[in-house]
């Protein structure tokens, strides 16, 4: 009886040894199940995250990429209407149509005009400085001098280009009074002629006869506008070159401005380079860039003390230089 006895509890023994390691069993499987779940969860959940994040960067460009098509990368709208002599921009009390021989909307104040544009003329580079100056400083003095010295016959004043400061959009902007854009700036390399309203053409139209001297951009912008027997175009992009077109243009000019000369021509645009060359190959503050300004500075000298009273003289940079 007794080994019968002692059996039973034996037996039950296994059993629940048996249940309970199965019992420990499924609650490592649960566990192991709930850690995967839950790994699963945190995997997912941080791939969700990662997901909304690159949505919200994306986003983020594609707004950008909006904003800048719409306000950076503006589009020019080109209007067919030309200006006109007899029809004047303001209305204005006892105003009387003017003829192009006599000037158009209000009299002539010259008979002749010479528009100088020097590529990448800064303003601080025509104003003295005197505080431990740059190389840039203090070398083409004459157009301050001038200013301060005969204040009713000249001025002197900055202006700020707008972007994007490639010389052909300077050239729209400067001629056609609109803005320049970035959607067409590759077009500095290859530049189609200005069809709108501009005041080359509107010069040509009075029969002006026109004279261009150096950068040859102007005859991609205005082709057949000048004089083909006073005009000689100098190519424009070698920039290692700081002497070849300047000097052609001076070559050319001087002689034209002799009293036996003024005859043959009513505006004369000319285009120096050798600054902004200069400022490609050295930068602003560089002994290269001094000397050009000095020799730029002798040049206006000689313009200055042979031009007549009846013809203006304009002297400006179509952009800047960093």
């Amino acid at each position: 009886m007794s080994a019968g006895k002692d059996a039973a509890p034996t037996e039950y023994q296994r059993i629940a040894e048996e249940l309970a390691s199965s019992n420990t069993h499924k609650a490592q499987e649960d566990s192991v199940e709930a850690a995967n779940k839950l790994r699963q969860r945190q995997f997912k959940a941080s791939h969700a995250i990662i997901i909304i994040f690159f949505l919200w960067i994306f986003c983020l460009h594609a707004l950008g990429i909006y904003f800048f098509t719409k306000g950076f990368l503006l589009t020019r709208l080109v209007l067919d209407f030309k200006s006109e002599c007899a029809v004047s921009p303001l209305e204005l009390p006892h105003q009387r149509p003017e003829s192009s021989t006599n000037g158009c909307w209000h009299p002539k104040t010259f008979d002749r005009a010479v528009v100088v544009i020097v590529d990448a003329l800064r303003y601080d580079f025509t104003v003295p400085f005197d505080d431990r100056p740059h190389h840039f400083h203090n070398a083409l003095r004459v157009l301050h001098e001038t200013a301060i010295e005969q204040p009713y016959n000249a001025f002197l004043l900055p202006f700020i280009a707008d972007p994007p400061t490639t010389t052909l959009q300077r050239l729209k902007g400067l001629t056609t009074g609109t803005l320049p854009t970035f959607i067409d700036a590759g077009s500095n390399f290859a530049g189609t002629a200005i069809e709108e309203d501009n005041l080359v053409a509107q010069l040509r139209d009075a029969g002006k006869n026109l004279v261009h001297l150096g950068d040859d951009t102007w005859h991609s912008l205005f082709p057949g506008y000048f004089d083909a027997n006073l005009t000689h175009a100098y190519d424009s992009f070698n920039v290692w070159d700081l002497h070849t077109v300047d000097n052609g243009v001076t070559e050319h000019l001087l002689p034209l401005l002799d009293s036996s000369n003024t005859s043959r021509w009513d505006v004369i645009f000319g285009h120096y380079l050798g600054v902004d060359h200069a400022g490609h190959r050295y930068g602003p503050d560089h002994p290269a860039m001094a000397a050009k300004l000095k020799e730029m500075d002798g040049v206006f000298r000689q313009i200055i003390s042979v031009l007549d009273e009846e013809t203006l003289l304009v002297v400006m940079g179509d952009h800047g230089m960093d």
